[in-house]
């Protein structure tokens, strides 16, 4: 069986099917020097399929299998990379000016390839699946 990545956070808006999460704050978030880039203090705000019977306020649980969450590393940080050293490699024989160009090609390349596969192939795969743990209005005794 395959291992699931699981994150929390809470519905903050909704979009027609869309709706925007914004992630719970690990507790290690205060320590990381590099937290501005991921967040500003409140938790980061990321756009999901919204789950079924779901309003602004809800809890909701995130989770992606691990398998699709390597590939979509794969695919978004090692394919720009490689086809950047295979572009200055490539081109690095017409000597170093023309191993920049292949280079900055490559990185080009990749990128809009990322994009390319992610429109294409990859979006829902790579999307995660969502449930509210617990509605802003339970029934009684539904949540504790």
């Amino acid at each position: 069986m395959a291992d699931i990545l699981e994150a929390r956070g809470r519905l903050v808006a909704l979009h027609g099917d869309s709706a925007d999460v914004r992630m719970a704050v690990a507790s290690s978030c205060q320590g990381c020097r590099a937290r501005a880039v991921c967040a500003d203090g409140g938790g980061r705000i990321i756009r999901i399929v919204a789950p079924p019977n779901a309003s602004v306020g809800d809890p909701v649980l995130l989770e992606l299998d691990q398998a699709n969450f390597a590939l979509g590393v794969a695919i978004g940080y090692l394919l720009p990379a490689l086809l950047l050293l295979l572009g200055a490699a490539v081109s690095s024989f017409a000597g170093d000016a023309a191993a920049a160009l292949g280079a900055a090609i490559g990185l080009v390349s990749g990128l809009l390839l990322v994009r390319l596969l992610h429109r294409r192939l990859l979006a829902k795969r790579l999307q995660p699946s969502a449930s509210v743990t617990c509605p802003s209005q339970p029934f009684p005794g539904e949540c504790p």
